[in-house]
């Protein structure tokens, strides 16, 4: 017969000791916890005019009861049935490290784990590890706990211990952390599964292999691993998943789709499967088989909307527009407070030439992820100066409905006005979001970007207020820079605010250009060119080619300015920076 527990001993000790008034009144605490309705404030009154006794120090022995580990126990019952799970755990914790009880551990442990107190259940854990070293269930406790914070290492001796009886959550938290491992975390917890895996055989622990093996790019164990999970059984459809997925990584679509197959013959196939089913169809170019799936699969989870919409959004891809229309088109009657596919029925009617369709679509759109992107639509479709009035009725009839957006929808509204040659409308237009938004900074950095160059002034008061509320804005420090190397001629002073600019985003063409167009100002044209070779191969924009060709000219490669010059000029006959650039080093005229 097992022996009791300090915990079970509980009722039986307090019970033998009820002639001392303290025992008395935990009997009466134990008494309330199985059902009785007095507090314990009434029961603490109640032995007041008890005459006090002296007791001995308490000395803990392992495995034997006193009256500090009854006393703590009991208030810590009674904490968690008020809902103090603070004083329970302390008191818990408490406990476990004086009487090393493992069943006061394991209670310490649960406690922490319903408080999701991380670090007091890493404690307990550990406690109860050492009270009972035998038990694999504490090191699956810690072991979790570690993986879930990234601890690999530390987690490592722990699972060591545990998978000693195997444990299925634990494998499944080493699969979905595995791509934070290091390749040193990965290769030790290969060895460890190896050795486990050399003693049982199960679909899980060889799925977790299989997916450790992957990451290290060594496909052919991968596999081997997901073939004897499969094997070992065949409904594991998490081996099932990790092959297929393992092989339309590696581009075999139709190898995947057979290992698929014998899944999809079920009354009632797996969702993701299906849905990685219908995925390979379509990449592997069985486009009518595809299509046939996809349908089928809208129609087997009919309550899954989201599932739906990602079909209709894969046949769309696919070029399988109709299809796609009808899904869409049947989520908005079942699902009308969705307006998301609003969206894609406007790319829909705009793919086929219907813009008025596709405008009352977009307008219909409300959901936050694609709202922004639908008004753009909007402004793209009514690309003519007529369309004046209709844009800017549609803009404030949203900015009154969508407070919450309305300054992107000022900025839209004046980069469109400015676009069609509307430059003082646009200018009142962000006046008046300013009015509104005085600090907003997408706002001053938008009219800084209209004024005319003229104003530079206003353009260096609304970018240095920009750099007042976010002094590492790296596009207002170089459009600041590159203001003031265009318009005055401050050119140190430029220099180091695209300098900065620079540190910041160190891979943008639009700084690099900026920072080698300054270096030309200076007068340092090697310099120059080194930045404006980087920029042009990143982004060979006629302003940056025209800055190039002056580059190349003041550092001496006449020939190689001509060269540029000429061959963007094929593609850009008209520009106005390269007839500018073409001035400036005085190229002959043809």
């Amino acid at each position: 017969m097992k022996a009791p527990t300090l915990v079970t001993k509980v009722v039986n000790q307090a019970a033998t000791t009820a002639a001392t008034p303290i025992a008395a009144t935990l009997v009466a605490v134990l008494l309330s916890l199985s059902g009785c309705t007095g507090q314990l404030s009434k029961l603490v009154a109640d032995t007041a005019d008890t005459e006090a006794v002296s007791l001995p120090v308490v000395e803990y022995q392992p495995g034997e009861l006193n009256r500090e580990t009854l006393y703590e126990l009991i208030v810590a019952e009674i904490a968690g049935q008020r809902k103090e799970f603070d004083l329970s755990l302390d008191n818990y914790l408490h406990q476990a490290r004086l009487t090393g009880d493992p069943e006061i551990a394991k209670r310490a442990t649960y406690i922490a784990q319903y408080l999701q107190r991380n670090d007091q259940l890493l404690q307990a854990s550990q406690l109860w590890q050492k009270a009972d070293p035998q038990n694999p269930e504490p090191y699956l406790v810690a072991a979790s706990l570690l993986l879930r914070k990234g601890d690999f290492t530390e987690a490592l001796p722990l699972l060591r211990k545990a998978l000693q009886h195997s444990d299925k959550q634990t494998l499944m938290i080493i699969s979905a952390q595995a791509d934070k491992l290091t390749p040193e975390e990965n290769d030790a917890y290969v060895q460890l599964l190896e050795e486990q895996a050399g003693k049982e055989t199960d679909a899980t622990l060889l799925t977790t292999l299989g997916i450790l093996y992957a990451l290290q790019g060594n496909n052919e164990k991968a596999l081997q691993r997901f073939d004897a999970a499969i094997a070992d059984d065949a409904s594991y459809l998490e081996a099932v998943l990790q092959k297929a997925e393992l092989l339309r990584a590696a581009g075999h679509y139709r190898k995947a789709i057979k290992v698929l197959e014998p899944q999809m013959d079920a009354d009632q196939p797996d969702q993701q499967l299906f849905t990685l089913y219908v995925q390979l169809l379509f990449q592997s170019k069985q486009t009518k088989k595809a299509v046939q799936q996809a349908l089928l699969l809208v129609e087997t989870f009919p309550e899954e909307p989201q599932l739906t919409f990602y079909t209709s959004l894969l046949l769309l891809e696919n070029d399988q527009v109709e299809q796609s229309r009808e899904i869409m088109q049947d989520l908005l009657q079942r699902y009308p407070d969705n307006t998301t596919p609003h969206y894609y029925l406007g790319l829909i009617e705009q793919h086929d030439g219907n813009n008025e369709k596709a405008i009352a679509h977009f307008i219909k759109v409300k959901d936050s992820n694609n709202i922004l992107q639908a008004y753009r639509r909007i402004a793209a479709l009514l690309d003519h100066p007529n369309n004046r009035d209709r844009l800017q009725g549609i803009l404030q009839d949203a900015r009154n409905n969508m407070p919450e957006i309305d300054i992107q929808l000022y900025a839209m509204e004046a980069e469109w006005l400015n676009l069609h040659d509307f430059k003082d409308a646009a200018l009142s237009m962000l006046d008046e979001a300013l009015q509104q938004h005085p600090n907003d900074s997408s706002l001053l950095y938008t009219r800084a970007m209209t004024l005319d160059p003229q104003d530079i002034n206003l353009i260096e008061k609304d970018l240095r207020q920009v750099l007042r509320l976010e002094p590492d804005n790296s596009m207002a420090l170089n459009a600041l820079g590159y203001t003031l190397s265009l318009y005055t001629d401050r050119f140190d002073e430029a220099y180091e605010l695209i300098n900065k600019a620079l540190q910041l985003s160190p891979n943008d063409p639009a700084i690099l250009d900026s920072m080698g167009w300054v270096l030309l100002k200076q007068g340092k044209a090697a310099d120059a060119v080194s930045f404006l070779q980087q920029a042009y191969d990143l982004f060979p924009d006629p302003e940056v080619s025209a800055h190039l060709i002056q580059a190349y000219h003041a550092a001496g490669n006449q020939q190689q300015a001509l060269n540029l010059l000429k061959k963007e000029q094929l593609k850009h006959p008209d520009n106005e920076y390269l007839q500018e650039a073409a001035t400036s080093i005085n190229a002959p005229q043809e």
